[in-house]
């Protein structure tokens, strides 16, 4: 890769970090701003970023975060490039910034537009809700999924990746596999915590992030769900079902992405071989 290439490639990811970094601070303030009743919880407390990063938005603004410091500082030897383990992490960014951006602007953003109101700024005065939540989520769910998906589109490769494809459509399942088995535990982990330590179970400001969870270990996610048939049932045959939906949908979800992501890069690499063969031919014609 020439030094100029090589600079635009470390700039991209540099504007990558920023489009996910932003947008976690702002958030992480706005959510403490319109919080106080929680006042025993801090920002600046472990409890608090465990919880904050149950939300998808802020796994992804993590996973991302990494991937681009680990391809600024730690990705030098050219040859790295075409490992399957690196492919295999560039997709895995790659669906999760998609999943993050295109379900909220399908209408994921009804559920997270703030009431009317203001919020005290850091540098005097007070903000409108709804400026500080549209500036923020222009970066976390437009702007910095675009720039990994042209990262994706103009960088990565996909070849190893189609070499093992039965293997990568299991590998695929880690990250979600990975976060749903985390936010479903880490409620039970801080409370035996504060169990041990004599202090009331943790739950700020909910045990989980979104309604699949409750249904995952059989608990209704609000009182109207109550009419609903499957909290008639036994709790453990509640966890079976959805528990045996979730997975369903996660591998179809995914495996779907996945190889529509891998066409879509199977496409470029044809496309940029025809185009270099026909300069070739025009060359030596």
């Amino acid at each position: 890769m020439s030094s100029k290439k090589l600079s635009w490639r470390n700039c991209l990811l540099w504007t990558v970090i920023f489009s996910h970094v932003f947008p976690l601070v702002i958030s992480a303030y706005k959510d403490r701003m319109t919080h106080l009743d929680h006042s025993e919880v801090r920002v600046g407390e472990l409890r608090y970023w465990l919880w904050f990063f149950t939300w998808w938005s802020a796994w992804t603004s993590l996973l991302t975060i990494i991937w681009s410091v680990h391809k600024l500082f730690f990705f030098k030897k050219e040859h790295l490039k075409s490992s399957y383990s690196s492919q295999l992490m560039d997709l895995v960014v790659t669906e999760t910034n998609l999943i993050s951006g295109v379900v909220f602007c399908l209408g994921g953003f009804l559920l997270t537009v703030p009431l009317k109101g203001t919020i005290p700024s850091p540098f005097g005065g007070r903000i409108e809700k709804i400026h500080i939540w549209m500036l923020y989520n222009a970066f976390w769910h437009i702007f910095g999924p675009a720039l990994v998906f042209f990262y994706f589109w103009k960088y990565c490769l996909v070849n190893k990746l189609v070499e093992n494809m039965k293997k990568s459509l299991v590998y695929n399942l880690i990250n979600p596999a990975f976060y749903f088995f985390y936010v479903l535990l880490r409620p039970e982990v801080i409370g035996y915590y504060n169990k041990l330590k004599g202090n009331h179970p943790y739950n700020y400001p909910h045990d989980y992030p979104y309604f699949i969870f409750f249904w995952s270990v059989g608990k209704p996610a609000c009182k109207n769900e109550q009419k609903f048939f499957w909290h008639s049932w036994p709790r453990w045959s509640q966890i079976l079902f959805w528990f045996s939906v979730i997975f369903f949908l996660i591998y179809l979800g995914f495996s779907l992405l996945l190889r529509f992501l891998v066409r879509i890069k199977t496409e470029v690499s044809i496309f940029k071989k025809e185009m270099k063969t026909q300069k070739e031919s025009l060359i030596y014609a």
